[in-house]
């Protein structure tokens, strides 16, 4: 099984671990800092050598709730994680959000709609009834990235194809508590986040 500790070994993305290091050694404040990896992300999102690879990454996503994410590295010293989805054309996800940390959605390959939610009642963040407004869309595609601050609501849907997503995360899923919403009923269900499987970010 792939060591999710071993840096990929595809050079754009050992690149990638190296710009970001970088920036967490500066002990720059949050939104500095993702804004940064946000910009080192760009030319990883282009690479051929990372096309080629996502064109053998298996299907992670068909429907909600059955989500998984590729997980290729784990920083063993920021924590920081890479991840990816292979979505299923026209799948949709649940509402959710990914608790308190960021995370950079960098599509690849497909098309993508991003749907915003701001919760708009009183109620204590882990409990419903939750009231959810939704406060935006927009569809991304390649190139692109969605950068998610802490708490941000939101839900993708997927594209008349499938679609490859490159994703980065504060810290790896099951280190923290995700919430998932019901718009219709106001349940909130407090999660781990999608399912891991270890895999290699290797040249294909």
């Amino acid at each position: 099984m792939h060591n999710p500790s071993t840096i990929p070994t595809l050079p754009a993305a050992r690149k990638f671990v190296d710009d970001i290091r970088a920036l967490y050694a500066q002990g720059l404040d949050q939104e500095t800092l993702w804004a940064g990896i946000k910009e080192a992300m760009a030319p990883l999102l282009a690479d051929p050598g990372l096309k080629k690879s996502s064109k053998t990454w298996p299907l992670t996503v068909e429907d909600a709730p059955r989500v998984k994410n590729l997980l290729f590295y784990e920083d063993p010293d920021y924590g920081f994680v890479f991840n990816a989805t292979v979505r299923k054309a026209h799948s949709v996800t649940s509402i959710h959000d990914h608790g308190d940390i960021w995370t950079l959605y960098g599509i690849i390959e497909g098309n993508e709609t991003m749907n915003r939610f701001d919760r708009v009642d009183d109620g204590p963040r882990d409990e419903g009834p939750a009231t959810l407004k939704q406060v935006g869309t927009g569809k991304i595609g390649p190139g692109d990235i969605d950068a998610v601050p802490p708490g941000k609501i939101h839900q993708e849907q997927g594209g008349p194809t499938n679609s490859m997503a490159f994703i980065v995360r504060a810290q790896k899923a099951g280190t923290f508590k995700q919430h998932g919403y019901n718009a219709e009923t106001g349940e909130v269900k407090v999660n781990n986040g999608p399912a891991l499987i270890p895999y290699a970010l290797e040249p294909a």
